[in-house]
């Protein structure tokens, strides 16, 4: 299977741009006394940037062409047509492009910010994106002083500024940034820094041209904020623009809150909406002091914490995957029914794992679980002999796929547990990367976790004569795969004694969002002793999987 690739957010400075199509120093720095932004006790991300556009079908061709975009749905609001973009490496947050129908007019052709595209071949990218009819202003070129990245700018139909950036560790491209324009950076900044608990990443001056403030959330996922202000004596149009930023929280009427004090008008306060498009989405509606709209948000953004399995002895699974896989054991811990101890991979990246021992004399099937567990690993031969030694058994030596190009081998652990071993010259030693679950119908599965959940969907993978498989990703973790056995097997899908442990921004919300989805709510988040009081719930997926609710800690800390 291909490499589910952790998701390390690119942190590195967003370049200075000139308006004329050439590229300058800037000085960094702070120009004001005032402190730094605060953490968040309720941490907001940017989920989508909405811009307005001339003609709709026109703009979708051109951003699926000429910027690698794909559209994942059309949304009928209240006075507007919305398509949402995703980028090609599925990553940052979503485009917006909208199309009013109110007939009230708007300045389409004067929008005083940018998307900044991070794309694996930059002089390519904007060859796509002068094929598909946008105007290329300054062609990518090397800049000396950020170790010869390639960068190039460019207007898209609607005259709206595209810069591109080149990084080679990319698959394709994504919206890594989205700036706006602001009359006041300031004023701007305590909007949306310390209001809605985003860092401040960088401060640049281009002199001559504009000052601009790069803003990050701790939620990851989300594409940065970008403050600008133009100094080249132009005349930008600050006001009224028709741009929208949709920000997504755990609470959406603390972010309002935050917003109104912060000096923004409140135009809805959120509530649940009406709109036929978006059942069962809580809304809101403020306007910064330019006049852009900020549409309010319910985020449940999460990932897999840590992956749990059952097993017929604690000891002898501990020593396995300590010996055999090179885990190491942070927490031993005693829950209503079992006994846990919780691994860390040896790279300490990736999901943890679980190892699960029951207490309540109920009978269990410990040997027939669908899934799997894939570790990557940089010297796959010594890892197998220590496998081997430890008590595993190897199904399937190591061999190279010709197609996806990568060298996999599978065996089984002490209770018969599939692993799946994958060379990852990467890797200082190994990680645990992905967890599969078995499921009885995949498309189901699929639209239980991705279109209700949130998981984003890297790629449908079909292994014939076996089985077939999504691999999906939360916002952090190992990846998440669904598996549907093809080879005649007759595989125990339901109740299996596996366990996910999903952190969420909003436990409450992921809760109900896994009861509407067609779930079983077994107990919303509570105090949990065994977890010294931290919140925990506990659901079932469609086939019986244990979902662990926990709270996700991005800006909590």
């Amino acid at each position: 299977m291909n490499k589910p690739t952790p998701r390390r957010w690119l942190t590195t400075l967003l370049l200075p741009l000139l308006l004329a199509g050439c590229l300058g120093g800037g000085g960094s720095g702070s120009d004001s006394a005032e402190p730094p932004t605060r953490p968040a006790t309720n941490p907001s991300y940017l989920e989508a940037i909405g811009l307005g556009v001339t003609d709709l079908d026109a703009a979708v061709s051109f951003y699926r062409n000429g910027l690698g975009m794909r559209e994942l749905q059309r949304l009928t609001r209240e006075d507007r047509i919305e398509v949402v973009m995703e980028s090609a490496d599925r990553r940052g947050s979503q485009l917006l492009l909208m199309e009013f129908t109110d007939g009230v007019g708007r300045h389409y052709q004067q929008n005083p910010g940018k998307l900044v595209f991070y794309a694996k071949d930059a002089a390519a990218f904007a060859e796509r994106f002068e094929a598909a009819g946008g105007r290329i202003t300054a062609p990518p070129s090397p800049q000396a002083e950020y170790d010869g990245t390639l960068v190039g700018f460019g207007r898209d139909p609607d005259n709206n500024l595209i810069e591109m950036v080149g990084v080679p560790t990319l698959t394709d491209s994504f919206l890594a940034a989205v700036g706006i324009g602001v009359s006041d950076l300031q004023q701007a900044r305590r909007l949306y820094g310390d209001a809605l608990g985003l860092t401040e990443q960088e401060f640049l001056q281009v002199p001559g041209l504009y000052d601009e403030y790069t803003l990050l959330s701790p939620v990851p996922g989300g594409s940065a904020l970008v403050l600008m202000h133009w100094t080249n004596g132009s005349q930008p149009n600050y006001q009224d623009n028709p741009v929208k930023l949709q920000l997504a929280s755990a609470d959406p009427q603390a972010l309002a809150d935050s917003l109104a004090s912060a000096g923004a008008d409140i135009l809805r306060q959120p509530a649940p909406s009406t709109e036929v498009d978006l059942p069962h989405t809580r809304v809101g509606y403020a306007s910064d002091h330019d006049g852009n709209l900020i549409e309010i948000r319910q985020s449940i953004r999460s990932y897999l914490g840590a992956a749990a399995i059952g097993v017929e002895d604690l000891a002898a699974a501990e020593a396995f995957y300590t010996n055999g896989l090179g885990m190491t054991v942070v927490q031993r811990r005693s829950r209503d029914d079992r006994d846990e101890v919780v691994l860390a991979s040896a790279d300490g990246t990736g999901s943890q794992v679980v190892l699960m021992e029951f207490t309540d004399g109920l009978a269990r099937n410990f040997r027939q679980n669908p899934g799997k567990l894939v570790f990557y690993i940089r010297d796959l031969a010594d890892y197998i002999d220590a496998f081997i030694a430890a008590g595993g058994r190897i199904t399937l030596p190591p061999a190279t796929d010709p197609v996806l190009g990568v060298t996999v081998g599978f065996g089984r652990d002490l209770n018969n547990n599939l692993i799946e071993l994958v060379a990852d010259p990467t890797a200082q030693h190994s990680y645990f990367g992905a967890f599969g679950i078995g499921v009885s119908d995949l498309e189901q599965a699929r639209a239980f976790y991705v279109d209700q959940l949130g998981f984003r969907q890297l790629m449908y993978l079909p292994i014939p004569g076996m089985y077939n498989e999504y691999i999906l990703q939360g916002h952090g973790g190992s990846a998440l795969v669904l598996m549907n056995w093809t080879n005649g097997g007759n595989q125990h899908y339901q109740d299996n004694p596996v366990k996910m442990e999903i952190r969420s921004i909003a436990p409450d919300a992921f809760a109900e969002a896994v009861e509407r989805a067609g779930g079983e709510l077994l107990r919303m988040p509570e105090a949990d002793d065994s977890l010294a009081g931290e919140r925990v719930g506990y659901a079932k997926d469609l086939d019986g999987s244990v979902i662990e609710i926990q709270q996700a800690q991005w800006g909590l800390e």
